[in-house]
């Protein structure tokens, strides 16, 4: 005899998938298994984009309820253990079967894991059969195609993360010191390639556009200012932030040309450094402490 909850959740999964975007290809995980019900691909103005989500589909014959934000639901363990071992991300998808609303609700499993249980509950994995993970109410589909396209870039920024690394190590090395000025135009142009790295700086994540508007391009507009030993136009002034709010006055013993020099070289010194909290994605005990202060989330 077939139990309740496999039939609501066979509804669930029937449902689901019509609050997502039709051009993003479903694929059911046949058979009975540890977690993954189904498989999404995502799609961009009808290209793909190599980017996919695995879902674990859940369904309730109840009313969701919303408090204080939160959707709480009782997670399985056994789910949570077999998702730790994934990269692809995946995602706890949660709906009423009888409501009219096609409003589903989801969590990247991996980053609350590692966000929320590891820190506020560290013996979760003791617990005999579930354990209760609050669902922000602000995720919910249909309406947030890019959080979900900034989650499932997951792997390819762990992938890009490296050459990060590995590009802005070069670039300290080749400004050591006191650099001729075409090193900072070879310091600009490799900055330049972080523009093009996959899952950072594609319009679907606040934060990182964020980091590419305050800090990254900045530091390479000052790397090509120096590299010609030219001093910013107005228009550029308003592009660089640390000399657009700088409001002290010229030192005697500098010249305005050496003054902005020091100001540009500040710019791309400011722009390195803080390029580098790109990085924090994987600092759990910051994501912690931004979930539980400011309600700041990446699951």
């Amino acid at each position: 005899m077939r139990i309740d909850s496999h039939e609501i959740d066979t509804q669930a999964r029937k449902i689901i998938p019509l609050a997502f975007p039709r051009e993003w290809e479903f694929r059911e995980k046949t058979g009975r298994d540890y977690g993954i019900d189904m498989e999404i691909e995502l799609f961009q103005n009808k290209t793909e984009t190599g980017n996919t989500l695995l879902l674990q589909i859940k369904g309730t014959e109840k009313n969701i309820i919303v408090n204080n934000k939160i959707v709480q639901f009782d997670m399985p363990i056994s789910t949570l253990l077999y998702a730790e071992i994934f990269i692809t991300p995946i995602l706890l998808t949660y709906c009423s079967i009888n409501s009219s609303d096609l409003t589903i609700y989801y969590l990247w499993l991996q980053d609350y894991i590692k966000t929320v249980l590891n820190i506020e509950k560290p013996n979760w994995k003791k617990n005999k059969a579930t354990v209760r993970v609050n669902i922000p109410a602000s995720n919910a589909m249909p309406g947030n195609e890019k959080h979900l396209f900034y989650i499932s870039h997951f792997p390819k920024r762990l992938y890009g993360a490296c050459d990060i690394a590995r590009i802005l190590s070069s670039i300290k090395y080749i400004l050591d010191g006191e650099p001729p000025e075409s090193d900072y135009m070879k310091a600009a142009t490799m900055l330049e390639q972080i523009l093009s790295i996959k899952g950072y700086f594609n319009s679907v994540w606040e934060r990182g556009e964020m980091y590419k508007n305050e800090y990254l391009k900045p530091a390479i507009l000052a790397g090509k200012l120096l590299s010609q030993s030219k001093l910013p136009s107005d228009s550029e002034l308003a592009k660089l932030p640390l000399l657009a709010g700088s409001k002290r006055s010229i030192p005697d013993f500098l010249s305005k040309k050496e003054y902005l020099k020091f100001q540009l070289r500040s710019q791309l010194k400011h722009g390195l450094d803080c390029i580098e909290l790109l990085f924090e994605e994987t600092n759990y005990h910051y994501k912690n402490l931004l979930w539980n202060e400011y309600s700041d989330h990446d699951f």
